[in-house]
């Protein structure tokens, strides 16, 4: 009994259908594909994060201090360093050889103004004088305290008139006290010099023997 085979598959008689020509076609068609797969522009490269931005430091600087500012911290700190002197050593700071700057002359002058000697006072406040009337731009920062320095020993030379003025009435009153206290000394004794003259009068008739 014969067996009837199976008739082949429509793909498979393709397959046993294809020709040399058609397989060296297919290959070249696959062949093109894979070189156009392979010239495809790739995908450009995101850019990278930008690093993070970091906020510069914030320095503090203290403002430029003002010429009058750096003036009155000069006097402040030369009126300490005077006041720590001794009478002798203020006496030659007041003394010393006169500066022709605005500078030297605001502290010579308040040197005399720290000595109370006579006539240092007078001697300051010509030097402050000086500096008020000084019309240069580098006496502006000085201007206004040499005004309060003069002010202040204005102030000063009327508390030491007015001392002195208290010491002469206090000695003229001492005076006129002592004046008078002399003139009742003087009357005492001239009273006491009367009774013993009267005294020496009477003795001799007190001592006469009755008749």
């Amino acid at each position: 009994m014969s067996t009837i085979e199976n008739p082949p598959a429509p793909a498979l008689l393709r397959l046993t259908r294809v020709t040399p020509a058609t397989r060296v076609a297919a290959l070249a068609g696959l062949f093109a594909a894979a070189s156009l797969a392979g010239c495809v522009v790739p995908k450009p490269v995101p850019p990278p994060a930008p690093p993070p931005v970091v906020a510069p430091p914030v320095v503090q600087c203290d403002p430029p201090r003002e010429a009058q500012d750096l003036a009155a911290r000069h006097l402040l700190a030369t009126e300490d360093r005077f006041s720590a002197l001794n009478t002798a050593d203020l006496t030659a700071e007041a003394s010393r050889a006169a500066d022709t700057s605005i500078e030297g002359q605001m502290d010579q002058a308040l040197a005399l103004s720290m000595t109370h000697n006579p006539g240092d006072l007078p001697r300051a406040q010509a030097l402050l004088d000086q500096v008020l009337h000084n019309n240069a731009p580098q006496a502006d920062p000085w201007r206004s305290l040499a005004r309060l320095l003069a002010y202040r020993l204005g102030e000063q030379k009327r508390a030491e008139d007015a001392v002195e003025r208290g010491n002469q009435q206090m000695r003229d009153a001492q005076r006129d006290y002592q004046r008078k206290l002399d003139d009742v000394n003087s009357k005492l004794e001239a009273l006491k010099a009367i009774e013993r003259s009267l005294n020496t009068r009477q003795l001799p008739a007190a001592s006469s023997p009755k008749p």
